[in-house]
């Protein structure tokens, strides 16, 4: 075999070697503090290019799909070791434009990857019914989804997200937890600052809640808070959070978005997060005792 030959072959061992390691990880929950990029951009893209200071990327579909469209995958953006996390949760009009073959496409060329879905809108002020329905129409989605994947065999793991605020509205989870084995929540957070919400992070927080009760699940991801004091006081098994502002902001000097910057900030969030792991969980039953529908 000549050299070339050989040195060809390696590359291609090496290649399929780290997809597996990537395929495995894609398994890991997602804990600590992740950054959302926003793309295709420039000042992003230098960010990302050589970083091994942070291993999972958060992206909202629209902006990885933008990029498919213009290099064919991600493979331009980010690195070998990056796991990308894909966010279905966006503007509502750009949720509901989006097909169910969209999404088959892009998670085909991203994996390996975790994408949270999203399909409905849901809101504080619909009626019970309407709201019921949503959730119907969500868990209905991510199933149709997983099986998708598990037919076409994607490298892709999905982690539901919020459809309700209720304890009785997670129960509704529960059938589709059990099916898939899933044992984490990605709670979308956005809605519960700013605009007509105030500050309702106390309210997030008892939501956040109502879900660990009823799924019992082992770990929960937030998206969009990583305030330092939003951080403080979640239960236990809030482990991993993402944003964009706060990181973009304290990790920015005068030539743009800085990679060394970012380790201590990362550091600096995961001691906030991390302030109530020692406590023991509360049991399941204790929270069922005293729900809250806030």
């Amino acid at each position: 075999m000549s050299s070339h030959v050989e040195s060809r072959e390696l590359r291609r061992g090496q290649q399929t070697l780290n997809y597996a390691f990537k395929a495995q990880r894609i398994y890991e929950p997602i804990r600590g503090i992740r950054p959302r990029v926003e793309l295709p951009d420039e000042e992003y893209e230098e960010w990302l290019d050589g970083n091994r200071g942070m291993e999972y990327p958060v992206i909202n579909f629209s902006d990885a799909d933008e990029v498919k469209e213009r290099d064919g995958d991600l493979s331009q953006v980010l690195e070998r070791w990056h796991i990308p996390v894909i966010l279905g949760t966006e503007y509502d009009e750009d949720v509901k434009e989006r097909t169910f073959q969209d999404i088959v496409d892009l998670l085909e060329v991203v994996q390996p990857a975790i994408y949270v879905p999203d399909v409905v809108f849901s809101y504080d002020w619909l009626d019970e019914e309407i709201q019921e329905n949503a959730i119907e129409a969500y868990t209905s989605h991510v199933r149709d989804l997983q099986q998708e994947i598990i037919e076409q065999d994607f490298d892709v793991r999905l982690i539901p997200t919020n459809k309700g605020w209720k304890y009785e509205h997670f129960v509704e989870y529960r059938e589709l937890y059990d099916d898939f084995d899933y044992e984490e929540f990605a709670f979308y957070a956005v809605q519960y600052t700013g605009g007509d919400a105030g500050n309702a992070i106390k309210v997030l927080r008892s939501h956040v809640r109502n879900c660990i009760a009823a799924l019992d699940v082992e770990d929960v991801f937030l998206i969009g808070r990583l305030a330092e004091d939003d951080l403080l006081d979640f239960a236990p098994r809030v482990r991993g959070a993402t944003g964009l502002r706060q990181w973009t902001d304290a990790c920015s000097d005068g030539d743009g978005l800085s990679q060394d910057l970012w380790p201590e900030f990362q550091e600096g969030r995961e001691a906030k997060l991390s302030v109530n792991n020692g406590q023991e969980q509360r049991p399941v039953n204790e929270f069922y005792g005293q729900k809250e529908d806030n």
